[in-house]
């Protein structure tokens, strides 16, 4: 009977460490909106090293707010749960609201060159340069800078380039799949029709006309 205690001891404690320390698991989209955490990375910038470029992301549900300093500070804010879609930025030159108005990568895959685009494409090269490439840890756990990095950069990409208005009361959209873009319609020229010939109207051949001779009687 003390035998089948301790067995059944030992099995529960296996079977809790296998469950604790298992396969580590992505975090979940509703995990990565709901999450609140405030992270700062820094290293070597411009002027052989003299200048550290610092990239700060402070999230509180819905709203993140991103700062970036390079030569100056520049800051972007968002609330991916409100619309319209839009980025309120803050630079040298003052604050400006960047509405979203055209898809920023166009069918053709060229570029457009509007200021919410530019704002977009800056935002979303910061926390690529600065932030995923040095950030440190697991990038699919929200307890490393990776991985909060990567929640952070994964809600931006999809409320500015999808369009999608998250939020914290309904189920979260996958933000780990893109969705693909319409495949440009290719419209077939169609070839001019050939001229046709004119026919010639043959000018129908006119009935000569006879006059009945009738017999007079003398």
């Amino acid at each position: 009977m003390e035998f089948n205690k301790y067995k059944l001891s030992f099995l529960f404690v296996l079977l809790f460490s296998l469950t604790a320390f298992g396969e580590p698991t992505r975090f979940l989209p509703k995990s990565c909106l709901d999450a609140t955490y405030k992270m700062k990375l820094s290293h070597k910038g411009p002027l052989f090293g003299l200048l550290k470029q610092e990239l700060l992301i402070n999230k509180e549900g819905c709203l993140i707010h991103v700062s970036h300093k390079k030569y100056f500070p520049h800051e972007w804010v968002l609330d991916v749960c409100r619309e319209p879609v839009h980025i309120k930025v803050t630079s040298a030159t003052g604050v400006d609201v960047a509405k979203k108005e055209n898809d920023c990568i166009k069918n053709d895959n060229s570029k457009d060159t509007s200021n919410f685009c530019s704002q977009y494409f800056d935002l979303l090269g910061v926390l690529q340069d600065d932030g995923l490439i040095f950030a440190e840890g697991d990038r699919d756990n929200l307890e490393s800078d990776h991985g909060k990095t990567f929640c952070s950069y994964l809600l931006i990409k999809k409320y500015l380039n999808e369009s999608v208005i998250f939020s914290r009361y309904t189920e979260v959209e996958d933000i780990f799949i893109e969705k693909p873009k319409p495949m440009p319609v290719q419209v077939t020229p169609v070839a001019p029709a050939a001229p046709q010939e004119s026919q010639s109207a043959t000018p129908s051949a006119k009935k000569e006309e006879v006059t009945p001779i009738t017999s007079s009687t003398f």
